[in-house]
């Protein structure tokens, strides 16, 4: 029993407490829609949202990093692609909609959230 403990704490990633902004869209969906992160780790993130998508959906998504910029003055963003693994409601009366995304590819870029930018992920 305790092997079995230690076994689930060391093979789940860390989880870190980030508050951004993420939009995300339904696989060649051009609508984006915005949410905001709850926590993220090296394999998923969690993140509050009002249109949830069904479980097994794969989704695009947009997270930027910080506001500041590197050398251009851009924020850093990360694109990635993933899958809906869990949708819950938390809360009582102000009730909202999470989402748990794992992520599968992502790279790093420069530049600002556009709603218009396309993920040439294969």
């Amino acid at each position: 029993m305790l092997t079995k403990t230690l076994v689930q704490a060391v093979g789940r990633a860390r989880r870190f407490t980030l508050h951004l902004r993420v939009l995300y869209r339904e696989l060649e969906s051009q609508d984006w829609l915005e949410g905001w992160t709850e926590n993220i780790s090296r394999t998923g993130m969690l993140f509050k949202c009002e249109v949830p998508l069904a479980v097994d959906t794969v989704v695009e998504l947009k997270l930027q990093l910080a506001s500041g910029g590197g050398k251009d003055g851009h924020p850093a963003e990360v694109l990635c692609k993933g899958t809906v693994v869990r949708v819950e409601q938390v809360g009582g009366l102000d009730a909202s909609t999470v989402m748990a995304v794992t992520i599968h590819p992502y790279r790093i870029t420069r530049g600002g959230l556009s709603s218009k930018s396309v993920i040439p992920f294969s």
